[in-house]
């Protein structure tokens, strides 16, 4: 075989493997413009993914669903949020593409963001302010100002006994407007007090509320609700307790739909008072749990245990015999310099006066209860002394098992909403529950869940 005969055999195969490639490529054009639309896009979700990193990522796949194949666009959707959450590099021709494709997509979110820096840096320099000011406060202190001037201000820890550090006794909020585009402004719905909530809610907002009958026919009656001479609900009864009961589960479902709405939190922290042999004890619990029923020992889901169970920990106290305290050191309310453990104290009204004072200069908004176990005469006393501090106090139960709850009363509705939706204040997230109104809640998606009275 000669050498022009070698070369064009040689050549041959090289045309054959051209013209498969072309025809692959043509394929895959095809298949890229001819695909599939209806695949579902939460299952890609992943266990471990935030809420505000999934529903960015979802947002951009139903966008572009319609211009990609399902895994290139899966791909593209988690370099997307690659770049815009954790600042990732890809080649430039990738990144100038998925810049393309998200700008309509993050638009909003990125515009959120720019708000919550915004706020951020608000904050800090106002911080920056208030300790310039305390330093302030501080020289003219020492320069002969009297301790009875430093009262108004706030304790930034409820530490019982201790003159503790302190800072200014108002915060400022970040200016967010919560009300805009709302249909009642701002009313806000309180679920405390069973059918009468939404009076009460409208009595806290400074809202006029409206509940009367209207003429009806064939012997019905028709109860209509209005909140700011505005109809909320208008409904009909065979009777009118029926008729009234109707027109507040209408009103009520419709508002919740409105309106933001506020809970206590049922499984709130409560501070609990206990005296016991002239001895107060105090410990944090569950509003409705029985704390008699609460096991104190640790179990294996606490990581000090399991880390000592590593040692070689088998249980039971501490030591060479075993003597060691098998039960957690319990929280006390301290008056004194004594450590942690040690629960005798001195039950006098100075006592029980040291106690409010600090919970009011402290900013912890937790419940005192102050169990049975007080008499009659200390239960009296401590009512004298929350009036003086301007808290409010209510004795619940008869007998031998009435009991007292102290609250502060200067929380509004307004400082909740703010404290729980803008500064994510997990003293009120522990306390309140908040539902947003329907047309919020792609704003605040943790807070949809319908609450119940």
């Amino acid at each position: 075989m000669s050498k022009k005969d070698k070369k064009l055999k040689k050549a041959k195969p090289n045309a054959d493997q051209e013209a498969n490639q072309t025809e692959t490529n043509d394929k895959q054009q095809q298949n890229d413009s001819e695909f599939p639309t209806d695949w579902d896009v939460d299952v890609y979700r992943r266990e471990y993914e935030s809420e505000e990193h999934w529903l960015l990522r979802k947002r951009f796949m139903e966008f572009h669903k319609d211009k990609f194949p399902e895994d290139k666009l899966v791909c593209l959707a988690q370099v997307f949020t690659n770049m815009e959450f954790m600042g990732c590099k890809y080649p430039a021709e990738t990144m100038a593409m998925v810049a393309e494709l998200s700008k309509e997509v993050a638009k909003e979110f990125r515009a959120g963001r720019a708000n919550r820096l915004k706020r951020t840096f608000v904050a800090a320099s106002d911080a920056a302010e208030a300790r310039a000011k305390g330093r302030r406060s501080a020289q003219q202190t020492n320069d002969g100002q009297s301790t009875q001037q430093l009262q108004g201000q706030k304790r930034k820890h409820f530490d019982i006994g201790s003159t503790g550090e302190t800072q200014p006794p108002t915060k400022k909020m970040p200016q967010v407007d919560l009300f805009s585009g709302l249909k009642h402004k701002q009313f806000i719905l309180f679920l405390n007090g069973g059918r009468q909530c939404i009076q009460l809610s409208a009595q806290r907002s400074h809202v006029p509320f409206e509940e009367k009958e209207i003429p009806a026919e064939n012997n019905i009656k028709k109860v209509e609700i209005r909140l700011n001479n505005n109809v909320v609900a208008l409904a009909t009864g065979e009777n009118l307790k029926l008729a009234k009961a109707n027109a507040f589960t209408c009103a009520l479902e419709k508002l919740q739909n409105e309106c933001y709405t506020i809970k206590q939190n049922p499984d709130r922290q409560t501070i609990k008072i206990e005296k016991n042999n002239n001895k107060a004890v105090c410990e944090v619990i569950k509003s409705e749990v029985d704390a008699a029923s609460v096991d104190k020992k640790l179990d294996d889901n606490n990581k000090g245990f399991r880390m000592m169970k590593m040692m070689g920990w088998s249980g039971g106290g501490l030591g060479s015999k075993k003597q060691g305290r098998e039960d957690p050191v319990e929280y006390l309310f301290k008056s004194n310099r004594s450590g942690l453990g040690k629960e005798d104290c001195k039950m006098d009204k100075q006592y029980f006066k040291n106690i409010l004072r600090n919970y009011v200069e402290s900013d912890d908004i937790r419940e005192l209860q102050f169990e049975p176990t007080f008499t009659k005469e200390e239960r009296a006393l401590l009512h004298e002394i929350a009036k003086n501090f301007n808290l409010k106090s209510s004795s619940y139960g008869q007998g031998e098992q009435r009991r007292l709850i102290i609250t502060k009363k200067t929380i509004t509705d307004n400082q909740i909403l703010h404290e729980v939706l803008i500064n994510k204040n997990t003293r009120f997230l522990d306390r309140y529950l908040v539902q947003v109104p329907k047309c919020k809640r792609h704003i605040f998606p943790d807070h949809t869940e319908t609450l119940t009275l």
